[in-house]
C-alpha cells in the first residue's frame, strides 16, 4: 500500500459524490473529464506496474462488454444498423430473435455507460489499493455507517487478496501437472476450469472459518459493535477540505442546473437572462 495524502473519509465522500455526478451527467466531455479525473487519483497514488495491469484489464472488460451489449440490445429510436450479426431468416435463432444487429447509436450509448461505470470503478480501485482495511473500518465508524456494516464492507475487502492469491496458488499447481487452459478441446479446458474452482472454494471456506472464529474469540457482536471505540482517530488536512469543497461545490452547481433545464424543457419556469445557461447545460452537461 502506498501512502496517499487524503483521508480515507474523504476517499468514501469522494466515490460518493462521483457516482451521483456519473448519475447527472450526460455529456460524453463531462463524463470523460470525470474519468480522467478519476484515473489521476490512481496515477498520484503511484500504483506498481500489477495495479496498472490488473486496472488495465478490468477497464477493458467493462467497457467491451458494455459497449458491445449496447450496441447489440439498444431499442430506442432513431438507430442505424453498422452492420448484421444473424439475419432474421437464419434458422431457429434468426426467426426467435427477429435478427441481430449491431446499431451505431447502440455503440456510442455504450461508450457513454463506459464512462460511467469505469469511474466508480477507478475510484474503487483507488480506495482499495490505498487505504488499509483498519483504516476503512475507521472511517466508516465516523460517517456514522453501522457497525455491522462496515464490518462485512471491510472483511469482503480483505478477502479480495485473499481470493487472488488462491486462485493464483491453484492455477500455478495446474500448469506445474501440465494442464493448459487455452487448447482445442473445449470440454477439456472447461472441466480443468472447473475442477480449478473446487479447491479456491475450499481455500476461501477455510480463510472464512479461521476469521468467524478470531472475531468470536475477541468478543464481535452485531449487539455490541456499536458500542466498541477505537484509540485511534482520523483528521482531515486542507487538502481533505479543499477536494470536498470542490467536488461538493460541482455537485451543487450541477444539480440547480439540471433544475434550471428541467423547468425550462418542461414548461415550468423560462427567463429569457438564462438562455445561456440552458444552452450550456444542452450542450455541456
Amino acid at each position: 500500500m502506498h501512502s496517499t495524502k487524503l483521508e480515507p473519509r474523504t476517499k468514501i465522500l469522494t466515490m460518493l459524490i462521483a457516482g451521483c455526478l456519473v448519475i447527472l451527467l450526460d455529456s460524453p466531455t463531462a463524463l470523460l473529464v470525470c474519468f480522467l479525473s478519476s484515473l489521476t487519483l490512481i496515477a498520484l497514488s503511484r500504483p506498481t506496474w500489477r495495479q496498472i495491469g490488473l486496472l488495465c484489464v478490468f477497464l477493458f472488460f467493462t467497457t467491451w462488454g458494455l459497449i458491445y451489449s449496447q450496441a447489440i440490445f439498444y431499442n430506442e429510436f432513431p438507430r442505424t444498423v453498422l452492420f448484421t450479426l444473424i439475419p432474421p431468416e437464419f434458422p431457429l435463432l434468426g426467426k426467435m430473435t427477429g435478427g441481430i444487429r449491431v446499431y451505431r447509436e447502440g455503440l456510442f450509448h455504450g461508450i457513454i455507460q463506459s464512462f460511467r461505470f469505469n469511474t466508480t470503478l477507478v475510484i474503487g480501485c483507488y480506495i482499495v489499493w490505498t487505504t488499509q482495511p483498519r483504516d476503512l473500518l475507521l472511517a466508516l465508524s465516523q460517517l456514522r455507517v453501522p457497525a455491522t456494516l462496515a464490518f462485512m464492507v471491510t472483511t469482503a475487502l480483505h478477502f479480495v487478496p485473499v481470493i487472488a492469491n488462491e486462485a493464483s496458488a491453484v492455477f500455478r499447481s495446474q500448469r506445474l501437472r501440465g494442464f493448459r487452459y487455452l487448447r482445442r478441446n473445449l470440454f477439456a479446458t472447461c472441466r480443468g476450469v472447473l475442477n480449478s474452482f473446487r479447491p479456491i472454494l475450499a481455500g476461501n471456506i477455510r480463510h472464512a472459518t479461521h476469521l468467524g472464529e478470531s472475531v468470536e474469540s475477541r468478543g464481535f457482536s452485531p449487539e455490541t459493535a456499536a458500542q466498541r471505540t477505537s484509540l485511534r482517530t482520523l483528521k482531515m488536512g486542507v487538502w481533505d477540505f479543499s477536494l470536498l469543497a470542490v467536488l461538493g461545490a460541482c455537485l451543487i452547481s450541477i444539480v440547480g442546473l439540471k433544475l434550471l433545464y428541467f423547468f425550462y424543457a418542461n414548461g415550468i419556469y423560462y427567463a429569457s437572462w438564462l438562455r445561456d445557461v440552458y444552452t450550456f447545460t444542452r450542450e455541456v452537461l
